[in-house]
């Protein structure tokens, strides 16, 4: 495993330069397009998205059940598929 170098870490310059390069280009901060975009902010986002409960494990699993006519396919499928002589001509 390869070892972290402190200049690989993100620091609080680097997030300083993060949300000042986004206040550039859009004219407004992180926080505010992530408002416009939700309309709540993300502090209770985020405590919704914490408080869900997992997703339910679905009750019914429907095993894959072997094709009865599965020799016909493959015959059928492999005639399809397989190159045809052309006549002499």
């Amino acid at each position: 495993m390869p070892a972290i170098h402190p200049a690989e870490t993100p620091s609080a310059a680097d997030d300083a330069l993060y949300q000042a390069h986004i206040a550039e280009r859009y004219g407004r901060p992180v926080h505010e397009i992530l408002w416009e975009e939700t309309r709540r902010p993300l502090p209770e986002l985020l405590k919704e998205r914490h408080g869900r409960s997992p997703r339910p494990v679905p009750l019914h699993h429907r095993e894959p059940q072997p094709d009865p006519d599965a020799e016909a396919h493959r015959a059928a499928l492999l005639a399809a598929v397989t190159p045809r002589r052309r006549g002499a001509a």
